[in-house]
């Protein structure tokens, strides 16, 4: 009896150090990436062109292409996408950075820390 309780403590313990795990791996970042500061682009000054931007921070980095036609942003692709994405929140945050323009978009609901991300990137590209 002895010996199967040990395992089962065993197993207990493994269970939770792997949940523990998972819970850092996830919130790792968390505080950094939602008091982020974007600085802005300056399209005007762009030429035609693709532009390749990288944002690295743990889960939230990605890498993205952003197409320039006529001093305007026309299309946005993702070449290396955030760990846990969601397709309708890089979707949504490329729709607002082409309607306005501008990384300086409201945060997509819920997802605010993916949508710094992206726009980190974005910057990264534009500002090189």
């Amino acid at each position: 009896m002895k010996k199967k309780s040990k395992v089962i403590i065993t197993v207990i313990i493994c269970i939770f150090a792997v949940i523990a795990t998972g819970i850092f791996a996830i919130t790792r970042n968390l505080s950094y990436m939602m008091e982020i500061e974007l600085n802005g682009v300056k399209i005007a000054a762009l030429n035609d062109g693709d532009y390749t931007g990288t944002f690295k921070r743990g889960r939230f980095s990605n890498t993205l292409t952003v197409y320039i036609e006529s001093h305007m942003i026309v299309e946005i692709n993702i070449d290396s996408d955030v760990l846990l994405a969601q397709a309708e929140v890089s979707d949504d945050v490329f729709r607002k950075v082409i309607e306005a323009q501008s990384t300086n978009i409201d945060a997509i609901s819920g997802a605010t820390v993916t949508t710094n991300a992206y726009l980190m990137a974005i910057e990264d590209a534009l500002n090189d």
